[in-house]
């Protein structure tokens, strides 16, 4: 082939035919129409870049079974009348079915297009919001309804509280004032707070609730409780607390929940769902700290009634050991008194003949007489033993305790010195062969091989250049 002809060769700018003479290319010819269906999609591309929230009143609803279309119409009195066409699907309709209520006032979010089918102009809505103090109401009666008949409420399903709470997620914002009452009515008994920073109202309120109870519950299922608090408000300020998302994240945890939103005159959806609520975040903080002291105070008394029935025991001992003595020496003097009569009686019939006896008798019972004493005095002294072995009851258990105590230190100062990180720690390495295999002697090596030298910190390969025998002070 040759070479091939470069078009701008000759070119010359000022000496060019005249354009009558150039041949003329036709443009391709362009498309003068758009179908119906490329019209229509144009027309809802652009539509669809619209940032479509609207608030209207919503009326002529017309609900199926898995999706819903009503009319919103102008709400402003003062405003010409207006309305707009719209359709709620099956993937938003469950959640906000509650909500479709004639005359209730809204804001709708989703996009906006053309119905290609029918030719009609309407909102395909994702998200319904009450707007209002009148239709926030009526849209908490709708959902309190709702969800009282899906059993969230039902004493059945709540969780049970531990009797101990120590391990606390804590759900809230943290530059609210509820974190700092909460954190001041606690308490200082050692309880372990892992706090989730949320926003508590606003577009991401709710999305974050939902995130912090979920991350709590996947993450940390160690945890003895939830508590979600905020501050008071109006009813758009604690709409997120009266959403059914937020429900639903409450009723589907598996650690309990306790809530405190609000003041003493606010009751919230969250409220009703959680398996613990009160009042105020003070309150939810002053039931915890009161099941604390309330546990500490029952130890108290434990320890008290232990003491108090160790000290009527050894009562009873003392005064069953005093009664024995008593019936002893009731018995001896009932003998010496029977026989001391009787004998006496003898001795006078036969004085003369039995003196001797009689002296005898006298003896005997000097005799006894003394040996009653020496019983008498054993028993006090037994008595004085027995307190003695009581006091020495209480040192020994108290000697035990502290020996056990000085054996746990010593046992745990052994475990530390004998832990391979600490005797690293010390400048000592160990050394291992490529099988992993420890290397005690250096004739088992030999110039080439490979090592492994694990330090304190980081690990050391190198290769054997020579070994020496220790003993023999030469190469091996």
């Amino acid at each position: 082939m040759g070479k091939e002809k470069d078009p701008l060769e000759n070119w010359d700018l000022f000496n060019q035919e005249p354009e009558s003479q150039i041949e003329q290319v036709p443009p391709a010819e362009k498309k003068q129409y758009l179908t119906v269906n490329e019209f229509l999609d144009l027309v809802n591309d652009n539509l669809a870049k619209i940032d479509c929230r609207v608030l209207g009143e919503m009326s002529d609803i017309n609900a199926r079974d898995r999706y819903c279309f009503f009319v919103l119409k102008e709400s402003d009195p003062e405003v010409e009348s207006a309305v707009v066409e719209c359709f709620i699907g099956w993937r938003s309709y469950e959640t906000y079915k509650h909500l479709l209520q004639d005359g209730m006032q809204v804001v709708v979010t989703g996009f906006a297009g053309i119905y290609k089918k029918s030719g009609r102009f309407r909102i395909e809505v994702t998200k319904i919001e009450p707007f209002g103090e009148g239709a926030l109401k009526q849209a908490f009666e709708a959902l309190k309804k709702k969800l009282e008949e899906k059993g969230y409420f039902a004493p059945e399903h709540k969780k049970t509280l531990p009797d101990i709470i120590q391990k606390i997620g804590l759900v809230t914002s943290a530059a609210g004032a509820a974190i700092k009452d909460f954190l001041k009515n606690l308490g200082q008994y050692g309880f372990q707070i892992y706090h989730v920073n949320v926003f508590v109202e606003g577009d991401y309120a709710e999305d974050s609730i939902i995130s912090a109870i979920r991350y709590f519950n996947r993450n940390m299922p160690y945890l003895d409780v939830i508590v979600l608090i905020r501050g008071g408000g109006s009813l758009e300020s604690l709409k997120a607390f009266n959403s059914e998302s937020v429900a639903d994240a409450i009723f589907d945890s598996r650690l309990p929940v306790i809530t405190g939103i609000g003041h003493e005159r606010d009751v919230t959806i969250a409220d009703f769902v959680a398996d613990r609520s009160f009042s105020t975040p003070t309150a939810v903080a002053a039931f915890i700290r009161t099941q604390r002291e309330q546990l500490i105070q029952n130890l108290d008394l434990i320890v008290d009634a232990f003491v108090s029935s160790m000290e009527e025991t050894f009562e009873i001992l003392q005064q069953t050991i005093q009664s024995f003595q008593q019936d002893i020496l009731s018995c001896f003097e009932s003998i010496l008194e029977r026989y001391y009569f009787s004998i006496r009686h003898c001795a006078e019939r036969m004085h003369s003949r039995l003196k001797m006896v009689f002296d005898s008798y006298r003896i005997i019972e000097k005799k006894f007489i003394s040996t009653l004493n020496e019983w008498h005095l054993h028993t006090n002294n037994l008595q004085g033993s027995f307190f003695e072995m009581k006091q020495g009851l209480f040192h020994s258990f108290q000697s035990l305790l502290e020996r056990l105590n000085n054996r746990l230190k010593i046992a745990e100062a052994k475990l530390i010195s004998s832990n391979p990180e600490t005797i690293l720690s010390r400048g000592y390495s160990i050394v291992y062969d490529d099988e992993n295999k420890l290397v005690k002697d250096a004739s088992k090596t030999k110039p080439g091989d490979s090592i492994h030298i694990k330090l304190y910190k980081g690990k050391i390969i190198s290769k054997v250049e020579q070994t020496y025998d220790q003993e023999r002070g030469e190469k091996c």
